[in-house]
């Protein structure tokens, strides 16, 4: 999206649903961001009257919920008759009424401002730091890790939205809604984790714990694995300049830290290692831990650490644990017998989805991402509308962030490199394409870009636009 008018000239991307744009640059300034994770929502459970259970209990006395009787239709009947309930900590999404409780979810999103990306509006008209972070201190949906640039050659990073103030729990599980558990307002844009220029010249989020060390103030407690910050890390502290091309190759980076920490407890059980796991540790061991679609080395990591948690804890509860932990126990006991089990178990999932042939155990047979049209059309109608499976490189823990499992369902969409000494050598990559109409050429023309890693020009200057236009559209009123 490019947006000129008196006051305004920003372009980036947003969401079709919502004014302006989500993250780009304007003349003078450029930002981006990855998420948070501030806990911005609460679940409370209300005491219902017995006598009435349209009242509930707050502070000291009976309150009637607010009430908004709809018409909801339904195909081949009559419509149903809904009544949406309200307390003032928000909607009503459960009753039990055996037990005389409500469930009631406060969210930030709820109050006033709170659309998604509102405040982006005020953020596309920076100028500089100051009236970045100005705009910045209204932002409260989403909660994201925004960083900063300028043409002065400053950069910055906050952790914006809006943060609850708990003065007397952390929010992590539901509370009574009695009125004792009772957000204090919020955070202070100053209370926030943020960085301005600082001397190592580079900033770097990957929806990682932020945290500073003694930061004294709670925003969340859901954080992804660190992997992806420190290739980040690594890759930042190789060289001292960069370029356009090398952030491309950052932004695609499929190599696995994770993989890489598994390859070092392999190391240490090869020694007693024997027959075949001698053999599966060796050739894990010669692999460069990247996870590109023609690797099956990459397939047979991914697999054989989904079955690590459990085999390491002896729980199916540890199937949900992070490989951070699953590899610090794996240090710290034997492991060879959760090694040979969970193996055991990997190639079994991988003789059922591919075949016998191990050959063909590639990742990106394995891996692969689907565009479904929104419409959720009929079969008849997929080839039309729908596009893919493509195979994809990397997974949830690489910088080319491609998360969900075997079938990508996260990650970015959108990627931008934005060249401040001269805003016209930008470039991105979106997908599928800038058009909605399956007719059109540009529905899915970006697809074959981002799915390698190719980048394309985001011109800015007035000349740039004009040299890449080739459909004009103008709107005139009637008269």
């Amino acid at each position: 999206v490019h947006l000129v008018a008196p006051g305004w000239n920003v372009i980036g991307a947003g969401e079709p649903a919502l004014p302006g744009i989500a993250l780009g640059h304007n003349e003078e300034i450029g930002w981006g961001f990855t998420i948070v994770g501030i806990d911005q929502g609460d679940l409370y459970v209300e005491k219902l009257n017995p006598a009435n259970r349209d009242q509930y209990w707050h502070k000291g006395a009976w309150r009637n919920m607010e009430k908004e009787r709809q018409q909801v239709p339904v195909k081949g009947r009559a419509a149903e008759t809904v009544d949406l309930k309200y307390t003032v900590h928000g909607p009503v999404i459960h009753e039990d009424a055996a037990n005389n409780r409500a469930f009631a979810l406060k969210w930030v999103g709820a109050d006033p401002g709170g659309a998604g990306y509102l405040r982006a509006l005020a953020v596309s008209r920076a100028k500089n730091w100051s009236e970045f972070k100005s705009a910045v201190a209204g932002y409260k949906v989403p909660s994201e890790n925004l960083v900063y640039a300028d043409r002065a050659g400053n950069i910055g990073w906050i952790a914006s939205g809006a943060a609850p103030i708990r003065p007397n729990w952390k929010g992590l599980l539901p509370v009574p809604g009695d009125g004792d558990y009772e957000w204090q307002g919020f955070l202070s844009l100053d209370q926030h984790p943020q960085e301005y220029n600082p001397p190592r010249h580079w900033i770097a989020t990957a929806n990682h714990n932020i945290l500073p060390k003694g930061y004294p103030h709670t925003l969340g407690f859901e954080w992804n694995p660190g992997y992806r910050h420190q290739r980040i890390v690594e890759m930042m502290s190789a060289q001292s300049k960069f370029g356009v091309k090398d952030f491309e190759r950052m932004q695609y980076d499929v190599t696995s830290v994770a993989a890489k920490q598994f390859q070092n407890v392999l190391r240490k059980r090869l020694p007693n290692a024997h027959g075949e796991m001698k053999q599966v540790y060796e050739r894990m061991l010669r692999w460069d831990g990247r996870m590109t679609t023609d690797s099956v080395e990459a397939s047979l990591f991914e697999v054989w650490t989904a079955f690590l948690g459990e085999a390491v804890t002896g729980s199916q509860l540890g199937a949900g644990a992070n490989l951070t932990t699953v590899f610090d126990l794996l240090e710290r006991e034997s492991g060879g017998r959760a090694l040979q089990i969970s193996y055991d178990a990997a190639v079994a999932q991988l003789q059922r989805l591919l075949g016998t042939n191990r050959s063909q155990w590639t990742w990106g047979r394995l891996h692969t991402v689907s565009f479904q049209h929104s419409l959720r059309v009929p079969a008849t109608l997929s080839a039309k509308f729908n596009r893919g499976p493509i195979p994809r490189p990397g997974d949830g823990n690489t910088v080319n962030a491609a998360g969900g499992g075997f079938r990508q369902s996260s990650g970015a969409s959108y990627r931008q490199i934005l060249d401040v000494a001269d805003w016209d050598r930008s470039v991105i990559t979106n997908v599928p394409g800038e058009s909605g109409d399956p007719d059109s050429k540009h529905y899915d023309d970006l697809l074959p870009l981002w799915s390698t890693g190719r980048y394309h020009a985001l011109p800015y200057s007035r000349k740039a636009v004009e040299a890449a236009t080739e459909e004009r559209i103008e709107l005139k009123p009637k008269r």
